[in-house]
């Protein structure tokens, strides 16, 4: 098992792409989260397929559980980019978990088993 804590650098709702949010700011918002993989050091999985739950905290108002979607596939996307998972299909991750709850930060922490 392993465990990566990230900061979130911008909190954003799986709401907001379906109100239209235009390619650019979609694509600086991946490239924000890909970023948080940039300075951690975490052994590449080499076992497959994983599992991977995001525990998701928030300081302030909490995004429904299934609003945390698009911050979950921002990160996994980055885990690929750094290397530390192969790639993202079902070859590779068979179950995603996502939770939602307070805390003193906006955070998320990534467990891989």
């Amino acid at each position: 098992m392993i465990t990566i804590e990230v900061l979130l650098p911008k909190k954003i709702s799986t709401n907001t792409i379906y109100a239209g949010k235009h390619w650019a700011v979609r694509k600086k918002e991946a490239d924000m989260y890909h970023e948080e993989f940039l300075d951690k050091k975490v052994e590449k999985i080499t076992d497959y397929p994983i599992n991977i739950n995001y525990i998701f905290e928030f300081k302030g108002k909490l995004l429904d559980t299934s609003n945390c979607s698009y911050m979950a596939k921002l990160l996994e996307d980055g885990m690929v980019k750094k290397g530390i998972i192969e790639d993202d299909d079902p070859k590779y991750v068979a179950f995603t978990g996502l939770y939602s709850q307070k805390g003193t930060q906006d955070k998320v922490t990534i467990i891989i088993s």
